[in-house]
């Protein structure tokens, strides 16, 4: 089946089995099937079913960097053989790499964490109003009990980090009493700030990478990902026993294309404070960064993601996988369809044009050399 009988076979599902599935690398599953598998599993066949080739779309044209220079980043990825960690809040879709986390529920739910430190244990059925009554009065009698806020939390914090946002809650409610002597707006402004600084960590977990399957895809080539046919597709061969490549080769991952995003706040407050496992990524991979709707089928992503690093944006060209053939787009200018190929000749890179299919809407190889091609050779004249 290809991509397009499986779009419609999407299309022609009930509602109910709609929601409840999911595509994977070309394959139509059930959401439960992939979240059961868990971390290890899904990694395992990721890796037995990578394909052998995977292309990457380029504008190909100069934009202006942070520096005020204009930058072709396309030409560097080419002749660098590189590919760019991107962070996720600059992709074109909105809910990219976004995990369903609620605020309301994420007040609750810390709040209850806070009380549980306090030595106070919190019965889920209370309102957060209720919850948040509670949290305070420990606070207020702490306080008035030891003249500062040192003894607030009753026991010590069950791991370093749980230790250190103890002590930032406590400065942030000092700092915040100094402008506001009303206690509960200052812990309301602490829970609306961490939320808001949780949401950010958890989609910048990761940088991102992303590839295709096809360099033949007419949505990849008519938008914003090759300028409208203007720019290039790279081909790359994945070798999955060279160890130069080990940590790439397993570092790539399919997409999850469904219909559902799930709310689990209450599993992530769980997670915050606490050392990062490989259940916890794997939370993170399958309820966000791996995740995406199923209008974005077409795409059939395989994304290639690395832990993101507080450095030089330069430090997220990440050398990829041998470049072994250039796919040149229908519109391309003479001009830069002849430096193309010549770096190429140089390079010992095959190269060709896509030209339209007679038949049906997709691209395909040109049959003909590209220093062949009437249009190449007319615009010389």
């Amino acid at each position: 089946m290809d991509l397009s009988e499986l779009i419609m076979h999407i299309q022609q599902l009930t509602p109910q089995l709609a929601f409840t599935c999911c595509v994977v690398n070309g394959s139509i599953m059930t959401l439960k099937e992939i979240e059961d598998m868990g971390y290890e599993e899904f990694c395992y066949r990721s890796r037995i079913n990578i394909p052998l080739k995977l292309y990457k779309y380029f504008p190909d044209k100069e934009v202006v960097d942070k520096m005020g220079n204009k930058v072709n980043y396309s030409n560097i990825a080419l002749k660098n053989n590189t590919v760019y960690m991107q962070e996720p809040r600059l992709f074109d879709d909105i809910y990219d790499s976004d995990i369903n986390i609620d605020f309301y529920q994420y007040q609750k739910y810390r709040l209850m964490e806070y009380c549980r430190r306090c030595g106070l244990v919190i019965d889920d059925g209370k309102s957060t109003e209720e919850i948040g009554t509670e949290l305070l009065k420990i606070i207020i009698k702490s306080i008035e009990n030891n003249n500062d806020f040192s003894h607030i939390f009753s026991t010590e914090g069950a791991s370093q980090i749980e230790s250190l946002t103890n002590e930032i809650f406590k400065n942030k409610i000092i700092v915040g009493l100094e402008n506001n002597k009303d206690i509960g707006q200052v812990v309301f402004k602490i829970m609306e700030q961490e939320y808001q600084d949780y949401v950010k960590e958890l989609k910048n977990t990761f940088r991102i990478s992303c590839f295709a399957t096809t360099p033949f895809s007419q949505l990849m080539w008519g938008g914003a990902y090759a300028n409208c046919h203007h720019g290039f597709c790279i081909e790359y061969t994945v070798l999955p026993n060279d160890k130069k490549y080990k940590d790439i080769f397993y570092s790539l991952f399919p997409m999850v294309y469904c219909k559902t995003r799930p709310n689990i706040t209450k599993k992530l407050v769980s997670w915050k404070d606490r050392d990062k496992t490989e259940e916890y990524l794997w939370d993170i991979y399958f309820n966000g960064t791996l995740r995406k709707s199923i209008d974005w089928v077409f795409q059939n992503e395989w994304r290639l993601l690395m832990p993101f690093k507080k450095k030089n944006d330069n430090d997220y060209n990440v050398e990829f996988f041998p470049i072994t053939k250039v796919y040149l787009g229908n519109r391309m200018e003479r001009e830069r369809r002849k430096e193309i190929m010549d770096f190429c000749n140089d390079s010992n890179i095959p190269y060709v044009g896509v030209m339209k299919n007679s038949d049906v809407y997709e691209m395909q190889e040109c049959s003909l050399k590209c220093e062949e091609c009437f249009k190449y050779k007319s615009s010389q004249n």
